[in-house]
């Protein structure tokens, strides 16, 4: 950190210095309250003495921002009005960004230590992206440098040698430029079929990419999902039909209510009751939630039937929900209500009988 740089830094001097110098650029009266109002995230009392840490830090980056924009632009480019219990100020002089140096340096600092966490994180993303945003640029040859003498900090778990991946930056251009695909697609043990998809979405779950959008003759038309795994080739582009936008915030809506990509019909949605019978699953669920309305209503200790914790999520009953509960094995049971409990008891049971020969 730059001990001469007032903006330099994630202090809370710093932070004030930063609201400090941007009211006054506003060349606006502005008062030590209306930087208060600024960097607290509720509303203020009338007395910001009542703030007496924050209120210290604000008066000491004041003077600093005060004192070097003085230092640049004269005496008197500052005006004060009123008393030392209720005192404003007005920037007044010649130069709209008087400690320039200070905030351009600070905004390098910043685009530098994205650029490292960018070349860090690669290993979350496919090498196809990668090879296709950074052809010929530097970054690559830094970003294969590092992976190849093991300097890489960064990486994922899942898995990203997929087949079809290559497809991703062509899918994601489609959907940024409004571009109507062709695609062959052959869905497992089904009849290869070729669909006219106005792409809307891409959504990664459990390693596999799904790609979403408007299908010309399908039923529904709307948030169909092609895996990309079952792409028969390359999509072609297709330039005589108008582009069909999804409706606002469709997809945020279509994935609101489940765990990972798919809606199956007629499949229950509502309250699900779930329960963790040890200490290890119950925590690794309260910390990985399967879903954002999952909530804890009873904490995991002895009760008059047993030692458990239980919680309360709100979904559809689809595959991937399935999935992520089985996985927990005996750990987890489903309590409530009965007819999700016999979709499970049903998956159970024929999973049972596979280890009964």
């Amino acid at each position: 950190m730059n001990k001469d740089n007032l903006f330099d830094g994630d202090s809370l001097k710093a932070q004030f210095a930063t609201l400090v110098y941007k009211r006054l650029m506003s060349r606006k009266l502005m008062t030590y309250a209306d930087v208060m109002a600024d960097y607290l995230p509720v509303p203020m009392s009338d007395q910001i003495s009542s703030y007496p840490k924050e209120y210290g830090e604000l008066r000491k980056a004041f003077r600093d921002v005060y004192h070097a924009i003085v230092n640049e632009e004269g005496e008197g480019s500052i005006e004060v009005y009123g008393n030392n219990r209720n005192r404003s100020f007005l920037y007044v002089g010649d130069n709209n960004n008087p400690l320039a140096a200070m905030i351009n340096a600070r905004v390098i600092k910043d685009l530098k230590k994205y650029w490292e966490f960018c070349q860090d994180s690669a290993g979350f993303m496919p090498e196809t992206w990668l090879e296709y945003y950074l052809a010929d640029c530097q970054d690559l040859i830094s970003i294969k440098t590092k992976k190849k003498k093991g300097e890489q900090v960064i990486s994922s778990g899942v898995d990203r040698h997929q087949t079809n991946i290559e497809y991703l930056p062509m899918l994601y251009e489609s959907i940024k430029n409004h571009q109507v695909l062709s695609i062959d697609y052959k869905p497992y043990e089904e009849e290869k079929v070729t669909h006219i998809i106005h792409p809307h979405y891409l959504k990664e779950y459990n390693g596999r990419w799904h790609l979403f959008g408007y299908v010309e003759g399908a039923e529904p038309k709307e948030g169909i999902d092609l895996a990309l795994d079952r792409i028969a080739n390359r999509p072609r582009e297709v330039y005589d039909k108008e582009f069909i936008y999804a409706p606002d915030r469709f997809y945020e809506i279509f994935f609101e209510k489940i765990v990972g990509v798919s809606h199956q019909k007629d499949n229950y949605y509502g309250v699900i009751r779930v329960r963790a019978y040890t200490l290890y699953i119950f925590k690794l669920m309260e910390t990985k939630k399967l879903h954002k309305s999952q909530e804890t209503v009873l904490p995991f200790e002895e009760h008059d039937d047993g030692i458990y914790g239980e919680f309360s999520i709100d979904v559809e009953v689809n595959n991937e929900f399935i999935g992520r509960i089985l996985q927990m094995g005996d750990g987890l049971e489903i309590v409530a209500p009965k007819e999700v409990r016999d979709i499970f008891r049903e998956r159970v049971a024929k999973m049972a009988e596979l280890y009964k020969k």
